[in-house]
């Protein structure tokens, strides 16, 4: 015959915090600021056509460059987090299949209008309200 263990008294749950099981009201609440539908909190903002330049390390390019290669617009070279002439040459394919015989810039370096339409996922913080 086996002896019974003598274990800690179980914890009294006779009562319960009211805020561990109420459902927040859904209907009356106001979508946060950065919901998910706001393009602001979705997409990295245009950083200007400055910011692309030999030597620029960022996690922006690197964005940049998976969403490049997912429209098929590599061409086989790494393209990292460092600005280079692959990246160039990506955004410039990626600038020909917006903006087809040539109409329009079609350098390389990214323009607001071609970058929007990239919609390269947000890497940096959202900006604080003030």
């Amino acid at each position: 015959m086996t002896r019974a263990k003598n274990y800690p008294a179980e914890p009294d749950t006779t009562t319960v915090d009211p805020a561990l099981t109420t459902a927040p009201d859904v209907a009356s609440s106001e979508p946060p600021v950065d919901a998910p539908d706001d393009p602001a909190a979705r997409y990295e903002p245009y950083p200007g056509a400055a910011f692309f330049h030999g030597g620029r390390h960022s996690q922006i390019v690197t964005a940049m460059s998976r969403r490049l290669e997912a429209e098929g617009c590599g061409d086989g070279r790494h393209l990292g987090p460092d600005w280079t002439n692959a990246h160039r040459d990506a955004f410039a394919a990626w600038q020909r299949q917006l903006r087809p015989k040539g109409a329009g810039d079609v350098s390389g370096i990214p323009d607001e209008t071609a970058w929007d339409r990239l919609h390269v996922p947000r890497v940096t913080p959202l900006p604080k309200e003030s």
